[in-house]
């Protein structure tokens, strides 16, 4: 599963069939030291396709197994700025990051399963990942299918009290195809 995720995705294809719709976006899985968190983990950086050296998002992961699922934990970092670029030209950098830099995201795991080649998952249950957006407080909803080819993924922001959509992308999931494979770097324990 890890060596799907490290690479760079774009969901560019995407973009151009429904502009409408969906953005250009790309989003990287910079594998991180072992170090970090004693297994594998990401440092996570997605941006606008014009805008790569503003990325909207980073974050990282940390990729943990639990019985026949695997637990994508999320982290803030608690100094962005310090990791800007990381993800690409940057990526030399990681070597310094350790797990003191991050703040873990209680509620904010993403549970996946293998369904033969590929795995899908979703948030946790309990509806507790909240993300303040536009000054209203909500939680975050997000499913995943990831596969060889790439994976898709729909963030939905969901109002507390009603479960109703708040934000998040109306026409579907955003379809990201890998262009840049980064497996080799996957650390070995």
């Amino acid at each position: 599963m890890a060596g799907y995720l490290a690479g760079d995705f774009t969901n560019q294809a995407q973009a151009w069939e429904n502009p409408p719709f969906f953005a250009q976006i790309q989003v990287c899985y910079r594998p991180l030291p072992w170090q970090v968190f004693q297994g594998i983990g990401f440092y996570v950086e997605q941006a606008y396709m014009n805008h790569l050296e503003e990325p909207y998002r980073q974050a990282v992961v940390h990729c943990q197994g639990v019985g026949d699922q695997i637990l994508l934990k999320n982290y803030r970092l608690r100094d962005p700025q310090r990791w800007l670029g990381c993800g690409r030209e940057r990526a030399a950098e990681l070597l310094a990051m350790t797990e003191a830099d991050v703040d873990f995201l209680p509620g904010c795991d993403v549970i996946l399963r293998a369904e033969g080649e590929a795995f899908y998952g979703e948030s946790e249950p309990g509806c507790q990942c909240f993300v303040q957006r536009k000054g209203q407080l909500t939680y975050l909803h997000t499913t995943v299918r990831l596969s060889a080819e790439g994976f898709s993924s729909h963030d939905q922001g969901r109002d507390p009290q009603t479960h109703a959509q708040v934000w998040g992308a109306l026409a579907g999931p955003f379809q990201f195809v890998k262009v840049q494979d980064w497996s080799h770097l996957l650390p070995r324990g």
